[in-house]
């Protein structure tokens, strides 16, 4: 597809997509900021997570074969610092292709200049957007409410329920930092809260950059629905298709579809690559983290305080499955969608050279496209059921043998 070289300046600069490109320059992982902006970035949420990291393995190492729920809930730590290291690294290494992606989507909006496949485009990126925000308050309440409830309700009832000695605030993990954690409590508090708001920014820039991409690729495949509609209302509306220029014209609006349709299967290959090496690693990950919160969380019954702040964390997880399920799920659905189309679009009055092409179409639009995490799992609604049931069957068995 023929299309204007676009601007540094101008990548992503749709309304629709600004939020995300602010979110990415706000992580270090916008591909066009300064690279001695993006080291100090990149370095100082490297130093957050490993602050919160290195003080939960040294307590994880002091609390071994005396306190299980206290092991349980620092592995589970561990393994979601893992999971985001993973991601954020990965996300560094691939920035090229990244960088190639945001390009292609910002030609796209250059290119498709007709009417209807601006409504198109600018209906999906508005999903994309909703998806953003919705994702980034459940998160963002999530950490907040996960790092403050340690000590917030120890205060609140102690103007409610007061006692005689003032009810003791913990942190949001345990961890040994070798001082008085009763002295500079507010101190630790103060850097446990800024360091999990960096996580969480990670976590939702690099998901929701992904979900927003997928959008744009259902986007695509809905103008390919668009322009073989147009084909059909040629034939509908105009009874001569034997002449050569109508044929001609029926012809050239097939095409355009076509070329649509090859546009969007080669961005979705370049969104599997620069995205499953990511998914393969931190989906593995996650399903243990995932299974051992849940297994905190039911420890936890007895302690509220815990069990809230778990209980968030665990719904978390939940919506991170399903949250880079669903973009998957759609995919597949629009790219079955595209078969649908070509068969309803009245192809039997098309000129006989334009049915050759359309045939080959459907042929390659009966293998959906789908993004994989790795070379196995297919990121789809079904596989994240089995994901939330697997980790489930892992917590009965865990529970039952503890």
């Amino acid at each position: 597809m023929d299309t204007a070289k676009v601007n540094n300046g101008d990548v992503l600069s749709v309304g629709y997509w600004k939020l995300n490109k602010l979110m990415l320059k706000s992580v270090g992982l916008w591909p066009y900021q300064k690279s001695s902006t993006k080291m100090c970035i990149r370095t100082f949420i490297f130093i957050a997570i490993y602050s919160m990291m290195i003080p939960q393995i040294i307590r994880t190492f002091e609390e071994w074969g005396k306190n299980s729920e206290i092991v349980i809930e620092n592995i589970t730590g561990f393994l979601y610092f893992h999971v985001l290291i993973t991601k954020y690294v990965t996300s560094c290494i691939t920035e090229s292709n990244l960088q190639c992606l945001y390009v292609r989507i910002t030609e796209d909006w250059n290119h498709f200049r007709d009417e209807g496949e601006q409504k198109v485009l600018s209906h999906f990126a508005s999903h994309g957007r909703f998806l953003t925000i919705g994702y980034s308050v459940y998160l963002y309440t999530a950490g907040i409410t996960f790092t403050t409830l340690p000590c917030l309700i120890p205060a609140v009832l102690d103007l409610i329920i007061p006692l005689n000695d003032s009810r003791q605030k913990v942190l949001c993990f345990y961890g040994e930092y070798f001082i008085d954690q009763k002295v500079y409590y507010y101190e630790l508090l103060l850097h446990t809260f800024v360091c999990v708001m960096c996580t969480i920014m990670v976590f939702t820039t690099i998901d929701a950059a992904y979900a927003c991409c997928i959008e744009h690729v259902i986007g695509l495949f809905h103008i390919v629905d668009y322009r073989l509609n147009q084909a059909f209302n040629l034939v509908k509306d105009k009874y001569d298709t034997k002449s050569e220029g109508m044929q001609s014209e029926i012809h050239k609006c097939v095409l355009r579809s076509i070329e649509v349709h090859n546009h969007s299967i080669e961005i979705v290959e370049l969104i599997q690559t620069t995205y499953t090496t990511c998914f393969f690693f931190t989906t593995g990950i996650s399903l243990i983290c995932l299974s051992l919160a849940t297994v905190d969380m039911m420890l936890s019954v007895n302690n509220y305080i815990n069990f809230s702040r778990v209980f968030f964390a665990w719904c978390g997880m939940v919506i991170y499955f399903f949250y880079i399920s669903m973009p998957g799920q759609r995919i597949i659905d629009a790219s079955l969608d595209i078969l649908n189309s070509v068969y309803f679009c009245g192809w039997y009055d098309f000129p006989l050279k334009t049915q050759r092409l359309l045939k080959f179409m459907m042929m390659r639009c009966s293998v959906p496209c789908q993004f994989t995490a790795g070379p196995l799992l297919v990121l789809n609604l079904e596989n994240c059921g089995v994901i939330l049931k697997t980790a489930m069957s892992y917590c009965t068995f865990v529970f039952a043998i503890s």
